[in-house]
């Protein structure tokens, strides 16, 4: 086994992450993962209070939410989406996507400044993207994009953009809830767009999908059309591993990189469990710093003057 597959409680960051960011070309997709570590439910969770939410309001009994628990996540969600309108009412998801708990997740991957997207649907992602004026260095309101409609790979150039990509919280007609809207959303040609943009033009780094997301990662990934590129690494998801899984860790690492073009680095959660991605953002927080397109391109310009004369 080489060193470089040796589980490690806070991996090393990549340089291409660390260049990436310097040239404005970072941009991290944030899965439930992160969410979870305030407490915020997972699919199942979520799930579960939306069934929950069907037998107060009686339109099912407790029978019919043990029968329908049975299923994954995504038909539980898809039934009970249907079963509230069939009953003239509205799931409200989004009164469950409220922090519990504290953590420093979202303090690291805020700090960074990078454009984030995500495929959750709270609001906890807000970038310190600051722009200067005169001197005066202002932080600027946080600009969400959701929607498949609004979808736009321009966006990708403007730092500290938040772009929901299964919908925000604070407009439930663009939340992704059931399965006919999830493929139904992929198969928008603004929402595959936009991935091409996305993974052709931009480094990626994907933090908060465990293996029980890997379905939604890799449709994602799919249907953007990314594969495996010899020449570039600009495709990495941070994942998490307890030792035991060491030689499930090493094939996933060549299925990733081979199929999707996708660099996993896994990161030992022995010791603290799911709570060790707090401590390695933290730690890779310090190490990036994001600069706006438009002064990469001044620096660009400028060197370009300075080779020429």
């Amino acid at each position: 086994m080489s060193d470089n597959l040796v589980l490690s409680m806070v991996p090393e960051l990549p340089p291409e992450l660390e260049d990436a960011a310097k040239d404005g070309r970072l941009v991290l997709f944030i899965g439930a993962g992160a969410s979870m570590l305030l407490g915020m439910p997972s699919w199942q969770g979520l799930a579960t209070r939306a069934l929950d939410d069907l037998v107060k309001m009686d339109a099912i009994n407790y029978a019919e939410k043990h029968a329908l628990s049975e299923l994954d996540p995504k038909k539980q969600l898809s039934i009970a989406d249907q079963i509230a309108r069939d009953a003239d009412k509205r799931l409200k998801l989004g009164d469950h996507l409220v922090p519990k708990k504290d953590s420093k997740i979202y303090e690291a991957i805020n700090s960074i400044g990078a454009v984030s997207v995500t495929t959750n649907y709270d609001h906890e992602l807000a970038p310190i993207s600051k722009s200067t004026v005169e001197g005066d260095e202002t932080p600027p309101a946080v600009r969400r994009i959701s929607g498949a409609e609004k979808l736009d790979g321009t966006d990708l150039k403007e730092p500290g953009t938040v772009i929901h990509l299964h919908g925000d919280k604070g407009d439930p007609r663009t939340m992704i809830v059931t399965t006919k809207e999830y493929l139904d959303h992929y198969d928008h040609p603004k929402v595959q767009n936009f991935l091409r943009e996305l993974f052709k033009n931009n480094v990626v780094l994907f933090l908060g999908y465990g293996l029980e997301e890997a379905e939604i990662l890799e449709h994602i990934l799919r249907r953007s059309g990314a594969r495996e590129d010899a020449k570039q690494r600009r495709r990495f998801t941070l994942q998490p591993f307890l030792s035991k899984q060491q030689s499930l860790y090493e094939r996933l690492i060549t299925y990733y990189a081979r199929s999707f073009g996708v660099h996993l680095i896994g990161y030992n959660i022995d010791a603290t469990g799911y709570d060790q991605l707090e401590r390695v953002m933290l730690s890779w927080a310090e190490k990036l710093s994001i600069r706006p397109l438009s002064l990469v391109d001044e620096l660009a310009a400028l060197d370009e003057v300075i080779a020429n004369e």
